[in-house]
């Protein structure tokens, strides 16, 4: 039972973070992201050059085959899975910060990508997204 009211006390405080938190990246993000609330989020960084526009996902304990990116209408969607593993059977954790599970990243594309020529890598733990400017009729990046 005590369980129970520790879960009662504590979820209040969880669900005014993850609303703080919510705003926060409607606010702050002008690039229309969006994360699941529930299981884990990778960190992502968005950068532009004349170009393309890269993003950068860390994905630490992420292997190559449990990532899917794709374009879904006018959407990249990031995709995944991380399981850790436990290796410590005997004994008890103090702090468990690392999260595992199901990701999705969603990014509202600008206009001025190629949605056809998108590239995607993904090395040491960090997948590269690039998406390359379309050209105009002038062969200059919109």
């Amino acid at each position: 039972m005590a369980k129970k009211q520790n879960d009662l006390i504590s979820f209040p405080m969880h669900l005014s973070r993850e609303v703080e938190r919510l705003f926060d990246e409607m606010i702050h993000r002008p690039w229309g992201f969006c994360r699941d609330v529930r299981g884990w989020n990778p960190s992502v960084d968005l950068s532009e050059t004349k170009d393309a526009v890269i993003l950068e996902a860390d994905l630490p304990g992420v292997k190559s085959e449990d990532v899917k990116v794709e374009v879904q209408n006018s959407d990249l969607v990031l995709q995944g899975w991380r399981s850790l593993e436990k290796s410590h059977s005997d004994g008890q954790f103090h702090t468990m910060e690392r999260s595992s599970g199901h990701f999705t990243r969603r990014m509202k594309l600008p206009e001025s990508v190629d949605k056809d020529a998108i590239q995607a890598e993904f090395r040491d733990g960090v997948l590269r997204v690039i998406l390359p400017k379309a050209k105009s009729k002038r062969g200059e990046a919109r």
